[in-house]
């Protein structure tokens, strides 16, 4: 989708900032309560012992804090509700969205599979790799990231075993290194997707990367697991983005359900 949740929910919080406040929140409302509250006070034990016009002003200014000390709160409240009223309202929208946008990626996928069933030869190698692209495509579409690139690489199971870049979606560039048995690279790459174990490391300089699959890795945030049925193991996915954090937004479970999908669909 091209807002993340995170956006849409910061952005229905409505407020201006004042002195690194944003008003109608709670370090903002309550000492501008409380004073008003204590002159309030204050100005009514002056006016007392005022009169005339000063004892009239005392009262008026007096009476203008007291509202001004009550009102917040309840302004506060009403604000608070809306904020939260605004919220639902958007995480719904979203999650209205994320369907939407399911469906249409997935109908084409159902397609593809279903054709497959019934395909022999080069027509069957043909759908194969639909469904490899329309998997990279869908997950590219779905991260929310600027430049984000998604990889499918295949395992080939001889001696030494590789695995081999196969497609790729979104970012310009495709991956450069296959990762072979026998190297460090290849062989940490087979330990994760041999253990069924999906990966998210929010920024490499932080946490580095147990391998990469380019020769100078431009990346910083990554997302990479098996592409496996239950009996076998036929690749990897990776997500990767060039900034920290940039695949925050990403649920790991929606990878996770259609790199599962396609490697049903592979070993049909």
């Amino acid at each position: 989708m091209g807002e993340t949740v995170r956006n849409r929910l910061a952005g229905s919080v409505p407020g201006a900032v004042v002195a690194g406040w944003r008003v109608g929140q709670w370090p903002w409302l309550v000492p501008v309560a409380a004073f008003a509250a204590t002159a309030a006070w204050v100005l009514g034990a002056l006016s007392g012992q005022a009169a005339g016009a000063v004892r009239i002003a005392f009262i008026a200014i007096g009476a203008v804090l007291t509202s001004v000390a009550v009102g917040l709160p309840l302004w506060q409240q009403r604000r608070a509700n809306q904020a939260r009223a605004d919220a639902v309202a958007a995480a719904q929208a979203a999650r209205a969205a994320m369907r939407i946008t399911l469906e249409d990626a997935l109908d084409p996928f159902v397609h593809v599979v279903g054709a497959l069933t019934t395909a022999k030869g080069a027509d069957k190698a043909r759908l194969r790799g639909a469904a490899v692209q329309l998997t990279v495509a869908t997950i590219a579409g779905l991260a929310g990231a600027e430049r984000v690139r998604v990889c499918f690489f295949e395992l080939e199971s001889g001696r030494p075993r590789r695995l081999r870049p196969e497609r790729f979606a979104g970012r310009a560039g495709a991956p450069t290194v296959t990762l072979t048995e026998g190297e460090p690279a290849g062989d940490a790459a087979l330990r994760m997707i041999s253990r069924r174990a999906w990966t998210f490391i929010d920024d490499t300089r932080r946490e580095p990367l147990p391998f990469s699959w380019d020769g100078s890795p431009e990346y910083r945030t990554v997302l990479l697991g098996p592409v496996a049925t239950p009996e076998e193991v036929v690749g990897m996915l990776t997500v990767d983005a060039l900034h920290p954090g940039e695949l925050a937004t990403v649920d790991p479970t929606l990878v996770r359900l259609l790199a599962d999908l396609l490697a049903a669909a592979l070993r049909m």
